[in-house]
């Protein structure tokens, strides 16, 4: 197996440790067996993942890309409703599987497959990149999941806009600020409610605005060094609304304060770095693409899940890369970090 950079290793056991940690003090043994449980199993994923030649993934992205498909047509069919959303499948009834999690891996490498072909003009890469990305995003949108919908948006338009000609990067904004207009039509009313709520949270403080004037209360109430993980009330007492999934930094924040925080964020930021120089050392096109993809996941989602906490962006529903509660979340999260290690260590091998 192929070295892994020791600090990589060390940002996933800080942030396995405050996730576990935060997890036990919203409640108790709840979660913590289940994700540990998840953790384990994500790593195991990991070194897989990492031990195979990225190049070889190219022959089964488009494969991989149309069973995710057909999974994300059969939550509409047999799908496990939870909070009024059905994204789940159960299997055997013995645990659930969340397809659209599954999607951001497969969405990722037919993407990089599509932008390191040859026989494609750019016209038809932009094309297919289109054909490959609105069906599951429109799926995952009607579940209704805007804020995995807006995950795959993202990493649709980073990959192509490194990819391609500024031309169809600069049409799609154009396109995207041409449909503000038509939101109210699109948007559920809750969703509508959330963007309304990110402007001004005091204008309904105990309905839309609750759960992130709260998260802003308990990220505060740490101060530099937190109050541990015996006083921290609001996390024990549950005052901040699923706290084990979306709200996760605003438990770290209490507990662990300032310092911790930050730890967090710079263990984050040098999961950004790792995918970021696994882009600029590999001169091969789908592994360029797919460091891109993986960046482009991991940033999304951490500045969305962070600043939804602190108030300083809308909520939508994204939970934080290995820190929320989730086992879907967890393995994807994992198999990804494989993804750029593989690039990483298998940079000089020779095309196959």
């Amino acid at each position: 197996m192929k070295k892994v950079p020791i600090i990589l290793i060390i940002a996933i056991v800080v942030l396995s440790f405050y996730s576990l940690t935060s997890l036990y003090v919203i409640g108790g043994m709840k979660y913590l067996p289940k994700q540990l449980a998840y953790i384990i199993a994500g790593l195991i994923f990991f070194f897989i993942i990492s031990s195979i030649d990225f190049r070889v993934l190219r022959f089964y992205a488009f494969p991989f890309y149309i069973v995710m498909l057909i999974s994300l047509i059969l939550v509409f069919v047999a799908g496990v409703a939870i909070n009024s959303s059905k994204r789940w499948i159960s299997v055997f009834g013995l645990f659930t599987i969340q397809p659209s999690e599954f999607v951001k891996i497969a969405l990722i490498l037919v993407l990089a497959w599509v932008f390191q072909r040859k026989d494609y003009e750019e016209l038809g890469k932009f094309l297919f990149a289109t054909l490959f990305f609105i069906p599951v995003a429109a799926i995952v949108f009607a579940q209704p999941d805007m804020g995995t919908s807006l995950v795959f948006a993202f990493i649709y338009f980073l990959m192509l806009a490194f990819s391609l000609n500024y031309k169809y990067w600069l049409t799609l904004v154009f396109v995207v600020i041409a449909a503000v207009p038509f939101l109210p039509e699109i948007l559920k009313d809750y969703q509508i409610e959330r963007i309304l709520t990110f402007f001004d949270p005091y204008r309904d403080p105990l309905g839309s605005g609750y759960n992130v004037l709260q998260s802003i209360t308990a990220v505060g109430s740490g101060k530099i060094f937190g109050k541990g993980i015996l006083n921290s009330n609001m996390t024990k007492l549950n005052f901040v609304p699923v706290q084990y999934a979306d709200f996760i930094f605003s438990a770290i924040g209490e507990i662990w304060g300032f310092v911790g925080a930050l730890i967090v964020i710079l263990s984050y930021a040098y999961i950004l770095y790792f995918s970021a120089r696994a882009y600029s050392i590999t001169d091969n096109k789908f592994g360029k693409s797919i460091a891109l993809g993986v960046f482009a996941m991991f940033f999304f989602q951490i500045l969305i899940n962070i600043g939804m906490c602190m108030g300083i962006m809308p909520v939508t529903g994204i939970p934080a890369p290995f820190l929320s509660f989730g086992g879907s979340a967890m393995i994807v999260n994992f198999i990804a970090l494989g993804l750029i290690a593989s690039v990483y260590n298998y940079k000089d091998e020779i095309n196959l």
